[in-house]
């Protein structure tokens, strides 16, 4: 107290002075004085829980029902009561889509296996499609189709050799007959079958000519052509086989890749939506009075609270909503 009525003094007697120079004589009392400082204080508890729903998958947090400000609550009350609704229907139809999603990778990993054993197997089948198409042309260019025509050729021969001797025989039975003492009963008998005879070779051959003909001019060009459509064909399906056929494989087993992370991520979604309504239920850990923001470093702040803390109000996800107080917590 010293310091300040030195100070209060001089300060006095300094006035004094001034007030002596400006207005003549001033008397100075030496009193005693207090001073005064004034502050401002908050009682807060040593201990608050801050209650905060920290949702990763669902926003929308809407309130029905709220503990007012300063309410009492006990353990395992609900402080909000929020808007399930929305979220129940979401989990409801999660459930369903996760069965679908399983059934599809389930089928797509059953494709993919049917098709790393069916791969290697149809394209060695191709290959050798190919490859017997390849040998026939080769081998009908050089022999079947030469044989063929040489056949075609050399029945025509032989049909016309057959007529040729059948004629000669007969004209020698006629020239034979007219020499010897045969009876004539006998004569017409074996004349009668060689000219049955001729009359077969007659027709042997010019069925044999018509056959060739048709042969020649439309049956072998046509096996020609169609062995040589067989052949262009063979080689298409190979070449196309042979690069369709490991891109399909390929692309299924990036299909089932695909499928198998987007089944883990939405397991993992479905997860977040489950563990998010458990939050929901927004449970006090302890009993004591509620108050709507939060106490933090020494400050209660309930303004940014004040602006969702009521029925339709909507609460950030993440964001301290309440603070319980213990009953029992010690002001400090």
């Amino acid at each position: 107290m010293n310091q300040p009525r030195c100070f209060l003094t001089l300060a006095a007697l300094a006035a004094a002075c001034t007030t002596f120079a400006s207005a003549g004589e001033h008397k100075v009392e030496q009193k005693p004085f207090t001073a005064t400082v004034s502050l401002d204080a908050t009682f807060l508890p040593d201990h608050v829980h801050p209650l905060s729903i920290d949702a990763e998958a669902w926003a929308d947090l809407s309130i029905l029902e709220l503990v007012e400000q300063g309410g009492m609550v006990k353990k395992g009350e609900p402080v909000v009561v929020l808007d399930t609704e929305d979220i129940d229907r979401k989990l409801a139809d999660d459930l369903d889509a996760t069965k679908l999603r399983k059934m599809a990778l389930a089928s797509a990993e059953r494709e993919l296996a049917d098709l790393e054993v069916a791969t290697p197997v149809n394209l060695d089948e191709a290959k050798r499609a190919f490859d017997r198409a390849k040998e026939d042309l080769a081998y009908n260019k050089k022999v079947a189709w030469p044989l063929a025509e040489e056949t075609n050729r050399r029945s025509v021969e032989s049909a016309e050799r057959y007529l040729e001797y059948a004629t000669e025989e007969l004209e020698q039975l006629l020239q034979m007959y007219k020499e010897d003492d045969l009876t004539e009963e006998t004569e017409e008998i074996i004349l009668k079958r060689q000219r049955n005879s001729v009359d077969s070779a007659e027709f042997r051959l010019r069925s044999t000519r018509i056959s060739a003909k048709r042969n020649g001019e439309t049956t072998m060009p046509r096996a020609k052509h169609d062995a040589g459509v067989a052949f262009a064909r063979a080689t298409q399906t190979w070449e196309a086989q042979r690069e369709t056929l490991p891109r399909a494989l390929e692309q299924k087993r990036l299909e089932v890749k695909k499928l198998r992370i987007d089944d883990k991520r939405a397991d993992e979604k479905s997860a977040e939506l489950k563990k998010d309504r458990e939050l929901m239920t927004a449970k006090t850990p302890v009993p004591g009075r509620v108050y709507h923001g939060e106490i933090n470093n020494g400050k209660w702040n309930p303004a940014t609270a004040a602006k969702f803390m009521k029925e339709g109000g909507k609460i950030p996800p993440k964001t301290v909503f309440a603070t319980v107080v213990p009953a029992k917590a010690k002001l400090q």
